[in-house]
């Protein structure tokens, strides 16, 4: 295996070699100025949302949470598959409704997949940064929810999700469940909005 050794804040460079007609194109210092652009808008955004600086942490510790944030946000992905469950009702397991999730995900090098548990509390985060993200991340998981009101925890959906879970983890037992910590952003969302957009939503 290979990986890639850095210090944060990164620099990162983009390279494109695609037979697209551009009025323009992002390289030299045009692509440096937008680069400081969208980095600055980055900054003045976290700061309006989450209040650091106002709240006295130093430097060091909010790079370390635009660190974490972005990789948090930068780890929402969409999956497709089926989950394998079981209960004390079946006599072996079977394969769950075909699904789409779009998720975030505790880790992309380790865990590249939906965590009921985890995303709870990954969307009180999100939400704050935008609420339009949560809503389609909590109508997603609201809809692997099956009759009687249970949602696998661990969502293994695909091949390639398959492959990184060790067998005895793959099979869902509907016997067992998470605490609904989605009502945690659910709730926050809610107290953060008027009256009149919750109706809209």
């Amino acid at each position: 295996s290979s990986g890639i050794n850095a210090e944060w804040p990164l620099r990162p460079g983009v390279y494109e070699n695609m037979n697209i007609k551009r009025q323009f194109t992002i390289e030299g210092t045009k692509y440096d100025d937008l680069l400081e652009k969208y980095i600055k808008d980055f900054d003045t955004k976290f700061e309006d949302k989450f209040q650091l600086k106002k709240k006295g942490f130093n430097t060091n510790q909010i790079n370390f949470a635009k660190a974490a944030f972005s990789n948090l946000i930068g780890g929402i992905g969409f999956f497709h598959g089926k989950s394998v469950v079981t209960s004390s009702k079946r006599d072996k397991p079977v394969y769950y409704f075909p699904a789409s999730l779009y998720t975030a995900v505790p880790s992309r090098s380790f865990f590249p997949r939906g965590f009921l548990w985890d995303e709870g509390f990954h969307q009180l985060v999100i939400s704050k940064w935008d609420r339009s993200i949560s809503f389609e991340v909590i109508a997603h998981w609201l809809n692997l929810m099956n009759a009687d009101g249970w949602i696998p925890r661990e969502q293994i959906l695909g091949n390639e999700a398959l492959m990184r879970v060790p067998e005895e983890f793959v099979v869902q037992n509907a016997d067992y469940a998470n605490p609904p910590t989605m009502f945690l952003p659910i709730e926050n969302i809610l107290n953060s909005m008027e009256p009149d957009d919750i109706i809209e939503h």
